[in-house]
């Protein structure tokens, strides 16, 4: 049965992206998964309770050793971003070293009551994640970088829940991400004092808001635990970076404060100093390289800290070299590169116990005497395991520091079993834990031997005296049972960091069937003319097939398949079959012979396809991409050689040369910028935006005549924009105004960033960098958006091609805004590079087309962007807007990111509508679409074979990820250019 029906093409590519789209959507609900959260709250335990746990026989009994006497005030200071070689001295003299002084004094004077600790941060090093980690003392999931600017409440058991239990008068000020994720802690609006956190280039109203409050509250007796979030450090990094005087200044402050409160700290106060995070090169943070994991845990109070501090001298080393075999295992375990630490924030990190920041939850619990978070995954830190009387009898002291490992690893434990039981997931069953339970089991059995010999009870109680043989034998077989324990703690939390993502693999599978049958779709209505449906017999086709897949179904999800799937995703996928059905049922009554330039440039797209499933290649995409526009360009010169008519002479070889050498010689120039790569170094060196400064009398010439070759190209662009026109002068002096306000903020960025200029900055009226930083930003919004629409719905005053000459034109210079300086002349320059590829005939069409994509790609990289989420620009989001706009933000750095994408997708209307026909239309834009659909299809495949590689989350996930944003781009563009071009 035949219905009529002949689609046109806009609706076949809007069909096209929402079969896209939804692939990608099923496929990320397998893969982007959180761990599941148990609503249980932690209690209270006793060391000894149920040992042995690998027996149902009467529990053994053991004296419990108490702890000292909990803190009755605590004050946690967070400085953002607090990077360890922040505080640490140093014989360096950059602007960010040797300004904590007072935390190597107390080192130095008061070791027995202070601690310093490298504070290791889990990636994403987001400060949400981190506020999260640090107080329910849980790993992060990757899905939730996302909600870093959208944080909500936590769900499960926190340590803050415990405290507030025990504490009555709790204050916060700072950061009010703690008051998003805490509500029913911080509920009292006399003792909340949270402020903004996301003015980034505000470095100092934060702090002295924190300040105000901070000061008046320790002089007074009414507080018991005071949280204080300090952000001017991590905003000056974002803003200036770590080596910017700002930083000294912002570093001097802190150490001002620190000294301050420490005035405060008597024998009942501890003081908690800490980062959440650390900070890369550049100033930003959210991803895991070392810059960016290693924060600063500082730990003081009037009193001795742990039995590292013993008075006797030989007790001390006895406990010290104890505790420093602890922390080595853990080191060695979680393969922690002390001699890459030392060499890259260039300090002696092996004087320095490295602390996982989940190890402050246990931690915490047990100096404020709470009880430990049900979900939390850390180890308590041995140095801080202090009993209420401390004496040179070992057996006692040890016994304290393993009983409260015992009381750490029967909170994990009751953990896994709780979360294997509700969550009914393989990897979490008993037999997969058995490797990891064997420690604790085997510890349990050493404590029970222990129990059992009534030498050791009766020395215990006091009634006899142990020869030192013996004594000997009872603290060996005591330490054995602590690094048991311990390594049942870290292996917990090696194995939960390995599988934490809980993929649903049908989910995925089902994803990549969609994914495939898209781009299937697209190559077979690219190449036929719909004239009818068999929509009766596809119906008839699919009814069967739905009902004889249902049992296959059910059995995959009894097996944990298909778990996240909802029955509204079910319907979705049966209809994105229907209509894939119907595409391959069609009737073809013309077929469009394919081009030998189309089946060429679609396989070279292939092959860089291909390199996203080797992570090397991933890593050093930025060079591949340049070897393809090489290749590329080989072909263009081919072509233009086979397309000459009246046979090759030298001056026709010249001519068919010249494009493509000239295009050649602009990506060469243009890769000498770029961002590098964690994984790149050393061997990635690039041209940075450093060097353009007012610093020296060298660099302000340099600075200088940069500005000077902006202005030229700007004028020069001018000309070919009213060339390119005509008589209409809307667009031309639109185009000028936007470039003399994207002038204006290159050198206000490079005096901002500029050391010796920076301070000058701060003198200007406020009214004026009002001006400069929000206001004319949001005159070329204004301007990119009602020239666009104007010469969109003006189509009698314009042809299309003069249509694609000013969108393009305009566009450069809103997207040329919002990237650095070096970045901005690139994009400038880039409708020049679009101009010399309009530059040929019809027979190497799609050759040009190709080469304009690849140069999108190529842009991407040489503005500074990687495939990773330090690169990202968060800086943009701030470019018009002094606040934080959630939605504005995310379009700000989405348009940055993808500004070389968005300059070739204008540049192909350009194309094509200068020289096109109609059925040469229609395959550009399959290609179009085609060139991004086939990527996102092999890389989810890849994907899906390595998620469990270690690479996994670094690199393949965040390239991924990316890759979906290209796809639906480039449909949406797709679609766009269609109907422009119609």
């Amino acid at each position: 049965m035949r219905f009529p029906l002949q689609p046109s093409l806009g609706t076949v590519l809007a069909i096209l992206t929402c079969l896209q789209a939804f692939g990608v959507y099923i496929y990320l609900k397998g893969f982007l998964l959180t761990r599941q959260t148990l609503n249980i709250r932690g209690y209270s335990r006793t060391p000894w309770d149920r040992l042995p746990l690998s027996s149902a026989s009467s529990p053994v009994v053991l004296p419990s050793i108490p702890s000292g006497y909990a803190f009755n005030r605590t004050i946690i200071i967070v400085i953002d971003a607090l990077r360890f070689d922040f505080s640490v001295h140093s014989n360096h003299t950059d602007h960010y070293l040797n300004k904590l002084p007072v935390i190597q004094r107390l080192l130095d004077t008061r070791p027995q009551s202070s601690l310093l600790f490298q504070f290791r941060a889990d990636p994403p090093t987001t400060t949400m994640q981190r506020i999260k980690g640090l107080m329910t003392g849980s790993l992060p999931t990757f899905i939730d970088v996302g909600s870093n600017f959208a944080s909500s409440e936590v769900q499960e058991d926190h340590l803050l829940h415990h405290v507030k239990q025990r504490y009555n008068n709790i204050y916060f000020m700072g950061d009010d991400t703690w008051v998003h994720l805490y509500p029913d802690v911080f509920d009292q609006p006399d003792r909340t004092f949270d402020s903004d956190s996301f003015k980034m280039l505000d470095l100092d109203s934060v702090d002295d808001s924190i300040l105000s409050h901070l000061w008046p509250l320790m002089a007074s007796d009414n507080w018991e635990l005071a949280v204080a979030h300090f952000l001017g450090v991590d905003h000056c990094g974002h803003t200036h970076g770590p080596s910017h005087p700002n930083m000294a200044r912002k570093l001097d402050q802190m150490n001002t404060v620190i000294e301050r409160i420490l005035d405060q700290v008597d024998n009942n106060t501890l003081f908690i100093l800490m980062g959440d995070h650390g900070m890369s090169p550049e100033g930003d943070h959210g991803g895991e390289s070392l810059e960016e994991l290693m924060s600063t845990l500082f730990i003081h109070s009037g009193r001795p800290l742990g039995l590292g501090s013993h008075p006797e001298p030989q007790e001390n080393t006895y406990y010290r070299h104890l505790f420093e075999r602890v922390h080595d295992a853990r080191m060695n375990k979680l393969g922690y590169d002390i001699k890459a630490i030392s060499e890259r924030l260039r300090y002696d990190a092996s004087s320095y116990p490295v602390v996982a920041q989940v190890n402050l939850v246990p931690t915490l619990s047990y100096l404020l005497q709470v009880p430990i978070p049900f979900g939390n995954l850390g180890a308590i830190i041995p140095d801080l395991l202090l009993p209420d009387k401390p004496s040179n009898n070992k057996i006692y002291n040890l016994l304290h520091i393993v009983g409260q490992f015992r009381i750490n690893a029967l909170q994990v434990y009751d953990y896994l079993i709780h979360y294997s039981q509700q969550t009914r997931q393989p990897d979490f069953s008993t037999t997969q834990l058995g490797p990891i339970l064997k420690h604790l089991y085997d510890a349990d059995n050493i404590m029970s031997e222990l129990a059992s010999q009534a030498s050791f009870t009766t020395y215990l109680d006091n009634i006899t005296i142990l020869p030192e043989d013996q004594q000997e034998q009872f603290i060996n077989s005591i330490e054995q049972a602590l690094f048991e324990y311990d390594a049942f703690l870290i292996g917990t939390i090696q194995y939960c960091e390995s599988i934490w993502a809980q993929f649903d693999a049908g989910s995925m599978l089902l994803g990549i069937v969609l994914l495939g049958l898209s781009v299937v779709v697209s190559m077979l209505s690219m190449n036929i003319e719909i004239t009818c449906n068999r929509l009766l017999y596809s119906t008839l086709f699919m009814v069967p097939v739905f009902f004889a897949l249902q049992p296959f179904t059910i059995t995959l999800w009894q097996h944990g398949w298909f778990e996240k799937m909802s029955y509204t995703d079910w319907l979705g996928v049966l209809f994105s079959f229907y209509m894939c059905c119907l595409f391959s049922s069609v009737t073809c009554l013309k077929t469009n012979p394919l081009s030998l330039d189309w089946g060429l440039t679609f396989m070279i797209s292939l092959v860089q396809s291909f390199t996203l499933g080797s992570n090397s290649y991933v890593v050093w995409e930025d060079a591949s991409v340049r070897y393809m526009l090489s290749a590329l360009s080989i072909l263009w010169f081919a072509r233009n050689c086979l397309s000459t008519r009246h046979g090759l002479n030298l001056a026709r070889v010249v001519q068919a040369a010249k494009e493509p050498l000239l295009f050649l010689i602009v990506v060469r120039l243009t890769s000498v910028t770029g961002q590098c790569r964690e994984e790149q170094f050393p061997y990635c060196q690039y041209l940075h935006h450093d060097f353009l400064s007012f610093d020296s009398y060298s660099a302000t010439f340099v600075s200088i005549g940069f500005i000077a070759t902006v202005i030229l190209v700007l004028f020069y662009s001018s000309l070919l924009l009213k060339r390119s026109v005509g008589k209409d002068r809307i667009p031309h002096n639109a185009y000028r105004l936007c470039g003399m306000v994207v002038a204006i903020r290159m050198v206000v960025e490079i005096h901002q960033s500029s050391i010796e200029t920076a301070t000058i900055w701060v003198m200007v009226p406020a009214v004026v960098r009002k001006i400069l930083d929000v206001y004319l930003p949001r005159l070329v919004y204004a301007l990119c958006v009602f020239i666009s629409a104007y010469v969109v719905y003006q189509r009698s005053c314009y042809s299309k091609t003069q249509q694609g000459w000013v969108l393009l034109f305009i566009w450069s210079t809103m997207l040329a805004m919002l990237q650095r300086p070096l970045a901005s002349l690139i994009i400038l320059l880039s409708p020049w590079v679009v101009r010399l590829l309009s530059n040929g005939d019809q027979t190497s069409l799609l050759l040009r087309l190709t080469l304009l994509q690849f140069f999108g790609h190529h842009l991407f990289f040489v503005t500074g962007h990687q495939t990773t989420f330090t690169s990202l620009p968060w800086k943009a989001a701030f470019v018009g807007f002094d606040d934080m706009n959630y939605y504005g933000g995310m379009i700000l750095v989405t348009l940055s990111t993808l500004a070389g994408y968005i300059i070739s997708w204008i540049g192909w209307l350009v194309l094509l509508s200068k020289e096109a026909s109609k059925r040469d239309i229609k395959q550009s834009l399959f290609l179009l679409i085609l060139m991004q659909a086939a990527p996102t299809f092999l890389c989810a495949i890849f994907v899906f074979i390595l998620r469990r590689h270690l690479m996994t989350w670094k690199i393949f996930a965040p390239r991924f990820l990316f890759q979906i944003l290209l796809d639906i781009g480039a449909h949406l563009a797709a679609n766009m250019l269609e109907r422009m071009s119609a």
